[in-house]
Parts: structure tokens; sequence; C-alpha cells
């Protein structure tokens, strides 16, 4: 082929391409003329009407808004908080109640044996929360449906204010032959068992007394079995949120009830006065974060219920414990230089996740929690804490 016919071929073969371009946009150019002419004439029929057919749109949540994932009757969904309290369903015999002031969770086991309660909620609640657990009771429990155990995981009144209404309502007396025996030395009302702290704090107070604790715990382990399952009893930390803490592990459900040494809405209250302390509530942490097992990719595997906000697993704690540590740190490094309160306060040892987990009202304020640590970490300590190593607080405490 000469040069002239290759450059005559080429020609046609652009031309065609050309051709079918050209042919391609006219088509589509003519639909969407008749696509925009059909909107359009619609939208002056419309009009002609009265009524504008403008197309429907969905509502989308604005940034930063939550958006509800969970399926129904997952154990990791948030509470409702309407005022009224709701059973749902954890594991096994493993209930939690929800809806107490500052999404406070109780956690009811019910079975062949009665009834175990972690916790009874405010004061205020305390007659709504009875009710329910009555209800549950009747519904899922066994043969025997009375309230027979209370565990307090701490002395604060969120987790102990309901404890008169719901012990009185309750029995450690089976009836049959022996019940005229029982009756002359067991109380006729539910056992109710906290760290010997509490029991000590709560009966040193007329007010505060018909809220202690029938049973003080001073084991490090209490192991005991409650309606077939083996219930765990754990004081992880001699200074913990409080000197009093307690966990309860329901080996059989895979269920930690961790109270207040981990809480799913705002920074850790560390109750200074009550004997806690930062270095032992990360103590107490991780010592839950080791009772737990993963899920697969880490998700999932025990449940954890936090004293207070939504319940969560293994990876969350240890995320959880991961800022708590960076705050801490921080703050005895600034101490270590000897820097005061107000220096520490001022240069915002938790300002990437104040946003998140901190207040500037409310009954506890990231004010509040930064004190706390200032105060109960030592004027010269580590500045990276580790489990190895022996700390001793500011009021003395060695962990």
């Amino acid at each position: 082929m000469t040069t002239d016919e290759a450059m005559h071929t080429f020609s046609s073969k652009r031309g065609a391409v050309r051709a079918v371009l050209f042919a391609s946009r006219r088509a589509l150019w003519a639909g969407l003329g008749l696509g925009l002419a059909a909107s359009l004439a619609v939208a002056v029929a419309g009009q002609g009407r009265g009524q504008p057919q403008a197309p429907q749109q969905t509502a989308q949540p604005g940034f930063g808004e939550p958006v509800h994932i969970y399926p129904p009757n997952n154990p990791y969904a948030p509470p409702r908080e309407d005022g009224e309290i709701h059973p749902e369903h954890v594991r096994g015999p493993v209930w939690v109640m929800t809806g107490e002031p500052g999404g406070a969770n109780v956690v009811v086991q019910v079975g062949d044996q009665g009834v175990l309660i972690v916790d009874t909620g405010t004061k205020e609640m305390a007659p709504k929360l009875l009710a329910q657990i009555q209800r549950l009771a009747q519904e899922h429990g066994g043969e025997h449906k009375e309230i027979r155990k209370i565990i307090n995981t701490n002395g604060r009144m969120e987790h102990v204010g309901g404890n008169e209404v719901i012990a009185k309502a309750g029995s450690q007396i089976i009836s049959g032959e022996e019940r005229a025996q029982q009756l002359a030395f067991v109380a006729p009302s539910a056992e109710v068992i906290a760290h010997e702290n509490v029991l000590r704090r709560l009966s040193a107070s007329d007010e505060l007394r018909p809220l202690a604790p029938t049973d003080a715990e001073t084991f490090e382990v209490d192991n005991q079995r409650f309606n077939g399952e083996a219930v765990q009893i754990h004081y992880p930390s001699n200074a913990a949120n409080t000197d009093g803490q307690l966990v309860v592990l329901f080996r059989g459900s895979d269920v930690i009830v961790a109270g207040d040494v981990v809480d799913m809405r705002t920074y850790p209250i560390i109750d200074v006065k009550a004997g806690g302390t930062i270095d032992g509530l990360l103590v107490a942490i991780n010592k839950v974060i080791d009772m737990a097992a993963p899920g697969p990719q880490a998700e999932g595997g025990t449940v954890i219920i936090p004293g207070h906000g939504r319940s969560v697993d293994q990876s969350e704690v240890a995320l959880y414990r991961n800022m708590l540590t960076i705050i801490r740190n921080t703050i005895q490094y600034y101490k270590n230089q000897g820097k005061t309160l107000q220096q520490v306060l001022d240069l915002k040892p938790g300002e990437g996740y104040d946003q998140r987990w901190g207040g500037a009202g409310g009954s506890w304020t990231t004010r509040d929690f930064i004190t706390a640590v200032y105060e109960t970490l030592p004027a010269k300590g580590p500045v990276f804490f580790s489990m190895k190593t022996t700390t001793t607080s500011a009021s003395g405490k060695v962990f």
C-alpha cells in the first residue's frame, strides 16, 4: 500500500469514528432533551393544578449525629432513657435493667433458685425497678421467684440507693419444714453483699444505715454458684474508683458487671474521699480486660456491662484504658515538673478526649476528673504507668 493510500484509509476510519461519536452525542442530547421536556411538562401540569410535584427526599442525619446501627436485641445497643425501667436480655439468665438516672445499670440473673441482683439503682427509681424485676422473675424465673441476693459493686448512691426497697421485697427463707427455724435465725429479706469498706461507711451514718449490706466481702476473689452458674466476685484493687469497688463475673453467661471501673458516658468518677485513685483504677481496668475474652477480630466475646452507659466488649475497654493512661501519664509528667493543679488544668491534658468524655457542667466535670487524677498521683512518680510498678499515691495508698 502506498503512502497516499494509507493516508486515505486512515482518514476514512477517522471520519467513521467521528461520525459514530457525533451520532452518539446527538442521541444523548436528544434523550436528555426528551427527559427535560417530560420533567418540564410534569412541573407545568402540577403548577396548573396548584400542587407542585417536587421530588421526595429522605432527611439525612446532620454531621456528628449518632446513627442507629444496632439490630434488635443486641446487647451493645444504647439504653433508652424515658423515665421508665426497661429489661434488656444480655445472655443466658442475665438481664440488664436500663433507664436509671445517669445511665446507671442494674443487672439481674433469674433461675430456679430465685433472683440475684447486681446494684439497685437510685432510691427514687426503686419502686419501678422492683416492679420490673418481679415481672421478669414471673416470666423467666424457675420454681423460686423470690429475690435472694443483692451485690453492690460500690457504695455510691446510684448503686445502693434501692437497697432497702429491693431487699425488703426479697427473702433468704425457703418454704418447707425448715421455715420456722430459718425465721428465727435468718433476716426476712434478701442478702445484700458489698465490700467491707462499703459496709463501714454506710453503717456509720444514721441516714444511710438502712442501705448498708448485710454481708461484707473481704476476699480478692469469692467464688459462688447461683442458679446453676458460677458467679465470681472480684476485688480488683484497694483504690479503684473507691476502695470498695467490686467486679462480678457470670462465668457461664460470659458477662462481666464492671461497676464504675468502666463508664461509657463520661470520664470515670474517682471518689477520692472514698479512697479512689487513678492508678488503682487503671489496675482494676486491666484486670477487667484480663478477665474478658475477645470475639472474632477482637470484637464481641465477653459482654462487659459498665456502671453507666451501654455495654461494651474487651477491645472497647482496652481503648478506654489507653485513653486514661495517656491522660494520667501527661499529668504525672507535669506534676513531676512542679506544676500546680491550676497550671495543669490550663494545659488541658485531656484536650484530645474532652469533647467525647468530658463536660463543663453536671455532677462530674472535666475539671473534677483532672483534679482527682492530679491529687491521687505522687509529687514525683513514674511517668509511664506500669502494672509492675509499685506506686504510692498522695493519700499514702500503695498498689
